[in-house]
C-alpha cells in the first residue's frame, strides 16, 4: 500500500519541480526582455560622465533636466502632433481600406480574388528596403516630400497587403448566413459588410491598429528620408539631432527615446486584451 502511494507522490514532487524550474526560466527570460527597457531609463536620468562610468546600473545622481532639454530640443509638442496625426490617419485608412479589401477576397471565390490574395501576400515578404529608393524618388517627382501626406501614403500601401491577410482570415471564420439573412431583410452586399460583417472584426481590427501604432509610431528610416522639414517631421527621427560627428548626447537621446516610446506603450496596454485573439483568428485558414 505504501508503495502504491508512493508512487504519485513522486510524480508529483517531480511535476512541481519541473514547474518551478519553468517559472524560473521564464522569469529570466522576461528580464532579459524588460532590462533594456528599463536601463533606457536609467540612462535617461544620468549625466554623460556617469553614463560612462556606470551604464549598466541605477543612476547615482538622477537628474530631470535631460528630458527639460529633450523637449526643448525635439519640438516635442510639434513633433508628438505630427506623430499623432500621421499615425491616426494612417491606421484607419489601412483599415477602412484593408477590410472593405478583405471582405470579397474571403467571400467570392473567383479567380480574380485568387489571383490578388496571392499578389497581397507576395507584398508581405518584400522587404521593405528594396522599396525604399523607388518610392523616395516617386514622391520626389510628384512633390510629396516634406508632406505629411507622403508619410500616410507610405504607410498605406505598405501596411495594407498584410492588415488584408488578417482580415481575409478572420472573415473567413464568420458565418455567412448573418450576411445571407441580411441580404433577405433588404441590404445590398456593401449594406451587408458595413452592418453585419464590420461591427464583428473588433479583435482583428485591435490587432491591426496596435501593430500598425508600434510601426509607424516607431519608424526612424521613412521619416528620416522623406521629411527634412521641422514643421512636418514626426517624433522618432527628431532624436538624431542628439547625434553629430564627433558628439553624441547618449543623456539626452535616451530621455528622448522614453518621451518617444511612452505613447506607444500606453497603447498597446490599452488594446493588448484583444491582441492575441486577433492575431490567432487572423491566421485562422
Amino acid at each position: 500500500m505504501a508503495n502504491a502511494l508512493s508512487v504519485p507522490l513522486a510524480k508529483s514532487k517531480a511535476l512541481s519541480g519541473r514547474s518551478i524550474l519553468l517559472q524560473v526560466i521564464m522569469g529570466i527570460v522576461t528580464l532579459l526582455y524588460i532590462y533594456p527597457i528599463l536601463n533606457m531609463v536609467f540612462l535617461s536620468l544620468k549625466e554623460m560622465s556617469e553614463i560612462y562610468e556606470n551604464p549598466l546600473w541605477i543612476p547615482v545622481n538622477a537628474t530631470l533636466e535631460n528630458y527639460r532639454v529633450a523637449w526643448e530640443t525635439m519640438g516635442y509638442p510639434r513633433a508628438f502632433l505630427n506623430s499623432l496625426s500621421i499615425t491616426l490617419v494612417s491606421i484607419a485608412l489601412i483599415v477602412l481600406v484593408s477590410s472593405m479589401a478583405a471582405y470579397p477576397i474571403a467571400r467570392y471565390n473567383l479567380r480574380f480574388t485568387r489571383i490578388m490574395y496571392v499578389v497581397f501576400v507576395s507584398i508581405i515578404m518584400v522587404p521593405g528596403q528594396m522599396t525604399l529608393i523607388p518610392i523616395v524618388r516617386m514622391f520626389y517627382s510628384i512633390g510629396l516630400v516634406n508632406t505629411r501626406l507622403a508619410m500616410i501614403v507610405y504607410y498605406l500601401s505598405a501596411e495594407a497587403s498584410f492588415a488584408i491577410f488578417l482580415y481575409a482570415g478572420f472573415i473567413r471564420t464568420i458565418p455567412r448566413e448573418l450576411e445571407e439573412a441580411a441580404i433577405i431583410d433588404g441590404c445590398g452586399p456593401f449594406a451587408a459588410f458595413s452592418r453585419v460583417v464590420l461591427p464583428l472584426l473588433k479583435p482583428v481590427t485591435a490587432t491591426v491598429i496596435i501593430l500598425n501604432i508600434m510601426l509607424i509610431w516607431n519608424d526612424f528610416l521613412m521619416p528620416l528620408v522623406l521629411v527634412q522639414s521641422d514643421r512636418v517631421r514626426p517624433l522618432m527621427p527628431t532624436i538624431s539631432q542628439f547625434f553629430e560627428e564627433f558628439i553624441s548626447r547618449w543623456n539626452y537621446a535616451f530621455a528622448g527615446s522614453v518621451m518617444v516610446v511612452i505613447p506607444g506603450l500606453i497603447a498597446f496596454l490599452a488594446l493588448q486584451k484583444q491582441f492575441v485573439s486577433g492575431i490567432a483568428a487572423g491566421a485562422i485558414k
